[in-house]
């Protein structure tokens, strides 16, 4: 290996230099010999005893120069994978026609990735043009690699895989195409959640939090003991719920296992006598409420309620009885009051309850997992089991829908319908089954799609099979008390307060600061508008490092706030200061004008969250 390559590995990528340092062996399957123009060739030993020559036995530099001559419509992408590398002639090539085109290299045999580093030195791309190497085959691995490229800001992405590796790594290029086309079809959806929901995240986090540090953690406040390889039943809305509602009956009156309702199930359990031993939400969005108004119409108290700290403020108002909750990484709020934060158990966001209670229950330590009414598809174009109507979502798909569904298997094999909001919680449960592949994960639902990781019986198998003993469940699981750190969350609710005055000032600085820069602009002062971008860098920096501003401002536009980032790393390299200045001034005058808009929506409740937390202190400190 080039002795400059190695320094690079070394500081970029030391973990691939220790990987190719620990299981290369010369000479085992790769050959280099000269070809006839004297250029060095490649050729890989097959199994039959053949070779397989990865460039031109006669010219390789001119072959290269012939395949990224056929290659068409290059200028709409800004990052290429190449799919094998052999000696890299085809890579460099590209690279001189297109420096501007980052570059990502899959090379799972490590033998010809050394050859490769050991004849292109990496100094001659163009600077940080090589973003990234990928060298495993597992499905998981590669996603992941996929997902960091996929992050960046309007990365449209071309797969070019080496004409010679094209049969030997088919199944690899087959498998990078369709993890693309999903990962970028989620970073749409993802998007569009972060949109819809970024400022409920915050306001349902802010107006929560006086209710978070009175209730019980479910995940450090309660006796986790009691749950620990005990069954638990996550109960799901999905239409075969109807088909299980005495096995659950019988399962309730029993005590054989603890049984959460997630989402929408409470209203048909409770329709037909069931109490469950805890109902469970998380839903961010206003009419969330509705789901469990059930619970408040009738006055029943002895349900617990496990709540997402995210959860729309709505749901919590006038709930009759317990209440325990989960931490969930989309709220900003807790990140700052709480001394250990970095230490606790933070509830991941998910696209169904299901899946952040399978979390919760892994935490907790219960084993088996069943899951029941998790249907994950459509039963004869029914989204719900019976008992559960709303007036924000109809119960049946309309025509339109059904036109939009794709075809899974199910439990049995069959085909069955499904859309892409249902198959994305599918994948997402079948990576934490995966995670917590120690736990026995059972799926009850009859008709349901698969879930990998998760053995399909019938919930009668598996009363007569697994849930034999019976009153296995503590009935006081949920008692426990809240034990936050009062006095620390006191002394930064002060803190606060004070760096929320603080940032007014800094957000009319920022601001003053952009005026003179625009007014060095329009009078063509190019020289007094590059020092004033050091006073300006300053002010601003002041500004974005703000306490108040990260956990109250910044997360109520976080899309919009990431793409600010982006987009000042593409003004830093700019040469032509009457463009950066006019790019400076546009940019950030925008996004100020938004943080003034949020500053002003968001600071009443901040003021309520700062009142309610000074009583609760205040209320605490007289009764010790």
């Amino acid at each position: 290996m080039l002795i400059e390559n190695r320094n690079y590995l070394r500081l970029h990528h030391r973990m691939l230099l220790e990987q190719i340092n620990n299981n290369i062996e010369e000479g085992k399957e790769v050959i280099i010999e000269p070809s006839k123009n004297g250029s060095p060739t490649m050729k890989i030993c097959l199994n039959n005893n053949n070779h397989n020559y990865i460039h031109s036995r006669y010219n390789p530099e001119n072959e290269a120069i012939k395949m990224i001559d056929q290659l068409e419509g290059l200028d709409e992408y800004n990052h290429i994978i190449f799919v094998g590398t052999g000696l890299g002639y085809h890579i460099k090539e590209f690279s001189k026609r297109y420096p501007n085109i980052s570059i990502s290299i899959f090379e799972p045999n490590l033998e010809v990735l050394h050859n490769f580093l050991a004849f292109q030195s990496l100094s001659d791309f163009t600077k940080g043009q090589i973003k990234s190497f990928i060298t495993s085959q597992n499905n998981d691995a590669i996603r992941l690699e996929l997902q960091k490229i996929t992050n960046k800001k309007d990365e449209k992405i071309f797969v070019y895989t080496l004409p010679s590796l094209s049969k030997q790594y088919s199944n690899e290029e087959k498998i990078i195409l369709n993890t693309l086309k999903e990962l970028l079809k989620g970073k749409k959806s993802n998007l569009a959640t972060n949109v819809s929901f970024q400022k409920r995240w915050t306001i349902n986090s802010i107006k929560n939090f006086p209710v978070v540090i009175k209730t019980p953690n479910i995940l450090q406040d309660i006796d986790k003991t009691v749950f620990k390889d005990k069954p638990a039943i996550i109960v799901a809305a999905g239409p075969s719920l109807n088909e299980e509602i005495e096995n659950l009956r019988y399962i309730k009156e029993n005590g054989l296992a603890y049984i959460f309702s997630v989402g929408s199930a409470i209203n048909a359990l409770i329709e037909n006598g069931i109490y469950p031993d805890a109902a469970c939400t998380y839903d961010p969005q206003g009419h969330n409420y509705k789901v469990i108004q059930i619970l408040k119409d009738r006055g029943i108290k002895n349900i617990p309620l496990i709540f997402g700290s995210s959860v729309g403020f709505e749901t919590l108002d006038g709930y009759p009885g317990n209440m325990l909750h989960m931490i969930m990484n989309q709220d900003s709020i807790s990140q700052i009051f709480f001394k250990d934060y970095k230490e606790m158990d933070i509830v991941l966001d998910a696209p169904s309850i299901a899946v952040v209670m399978f979390q919760v229950l892994c935490k907790l330590e219960c084993n088996p997992i069943i899951l029941a009414g998790q249907n994950l598809s459509f039963q004869h174009n029914k989204r719900y089991a019976n008992g559960i109507k709303y007036d924000f979502i109809s119960t049946e798909l309309s025509e339109e829908q059904q036109k939009k569904l794709i075809t899974i298997k199910d439990v049995n094999g069959n085909s069955v319908y499904t859309d892409d909001g249902y198959n994305s919680m599918r994948r997402e449960l079948e990576m934490y089954i995966g995670f917590f592949h120690k736990i026995d994960v059972i799926n009850t639902t009859k008709g349901g799609a698969n879930i990998q990781g998760a053995s399909f019986k019938t919930l009668q198998e598996v009363i007569s099979t697994k849930l034999t003993q019976k009153n296995t469940i503590d009935k006081e699981w949920y008692k426990g008390n809240s034990k936050y750190n009062l006095d620390y969350i006191n002394i930064k609710n002060q803190q606060l307060k004070e760096t929320a005055g603080l940032f007014e000032k800094q957000m009319k600085m920022v601001a003053s600061d952009l005026l003179e820069i625009n007014s060095y602009l329009q009078k063509k002062q190019l020289k007094n508008m590059e020092r004033k971008f050091n006073k300006f860098d300053k002010s601003f920096n002041e500004f974005w490092n703000n306490e108040f501003y990260n956990s109250f401002i910044a997360p109520i536009f976080r899309v919009h706030t990431k793409r600010l980032e982006e987009e000042i790393q593409t003004i830093k390299f700019e040469g032509n200061l009457e463009k950066k200045g006019l790019s400076v001034v546009e940019l950030f005058s925008n996004f100020l004008n938004e943080c003034q808009a949020i500053y002003q929506f968001v600071l009443p409740f901040f003021e309520e969250l700062n009142k309610s937390i000074n009583d609760h202190c205040l209320e605490n400190s007289i009764k010790m």
